[in-house]
This record gives structure tokens, C-alpha cells and sequence, in this order.
């Protein structure tokens, strides 16, 4: 068995306070020791930020006589747009779902359809409140009849 060593004292002769938020002295941790010695290295980058900053390095490139600096993403993207003008129709292709990706085609986005409920969603809605113990709103048609929900009650298939 070995010995513990004691907690170095104060200088008055009283040990130091232990107890929440104050360990000992022994068991803190030492100056430039980490509390997470396999945890990420400082530094250690993402995929996202890599691609973000191979993205962003410049590039020079010609243009008919001049020549100018832009990023790699700016480069191909006016390699997509110059592919799609000469008729490469993947280019077009890809360029257009793009523009619609980024809402830049002009057309209002699509307002979300929903279908009424059929026969079939009105009686598994019934079926539903039934073994629920809840009433069931009984839905109206255009002319402001009732429709019964259980005079439409399919049979349900089961698998077995």
C-alpha cells in the first residue's frame, strides 16, 4: 500500500477549503493540463468548413484578352452558365434546377394541394373518434347537407 499525501497546507496552518466547486489540491488539474485529453484538437476542422474554404480560394481566369481573379465557386458557376449557353443540355438542366433551388426562376412556388377527404378518410376518422370515446363533427358538403361518416365505412384489410 502506498501512502496518500496529504494537501499541501496554508500558510497560517489551516488546510485549504474543500467541498462543492473546491477540490483538492492534489486532484485539480494542473496548469496547461486539459480536462479532455482525447477530446477535438483545437484547430481540427469540419467537412463544411474545409469545402467552404476550398470554395473561397481565388483563382485567376481569362476571359477573351483580360484575365481576372474570382472565387472557385464564381468559377463554376460561369462553367455551368457558359456549358448550358453553347447547348449542353445537362448543363441546362442542372442550371435551371439551381435557379429553382434558390427561387431566382421568376414563378410563384407552388401552393401546397390538399385533396379533400375522401369516403375512406372520413370513415377511418369516424372509427377513430368511436373507439376514442369522442364525438365526431359530422362534415357538411357544399350544399350544407350532412355527410354521414358511417354509411361510406369500408372493410379494412389486414395483413397476415
Amino acid at each position: 500500500m502506498s501512502k496518500q499525501t496529504r494537501p499541501p497546507s496554508q500558510p497560517n496552518g489551516s488546510r485549504s477549503a474543500v467541498g462543492y466547486g473546491k477540490p483538492p489540491v492534489h486532484t485539480q488539474f494542473k496548469k496547461g493540463q486539459s480536462g479532455n485529453p482525447k477530446g477535438r484538437r483545437k484547430g481540427q476542422r469540419n467537412v463544411h468548413t474545409v469545402v467552404d474554404e476550398a470554395l473561397s480560394q481565388r483563382i485567376t481566369i481569362r476571359e477573351g484578352n483580360r484575365t481576372r481573379s474570382v472565387t472557385k465557386l464564381d468559377a463554376v458557376i460561369l462553367t455551368m452558365v457558359s456549358a448550358a449557353l453553347k447547348g449542353d443540355t445537362k448543363a441546362q438542366a442542372q442550371l435551371i434546377a439551381l435557379l429553382r433551388s434558390l427561387g431566382m426562376t421568376g414563378e410563384p412556388p407552388e401552393a401546397p394541394t390538399q385533396a379533400p377527404f375522401t369516403a375512406d378518410d372520413q370513415s377511418l376518422i369516424a372509427d377513430y373518434f368511436r373507439r376514442n370515446g369522442s364525438t365526431l363533427q359530422q362534415p357538411t358538403d357544399s350544399d350544407g347537407n350532412e355527410t354521414p361518416a358511417d354509411s361510406t365505412h369500408s372493410e379494412r384489410k389486414t395483413k397476415s
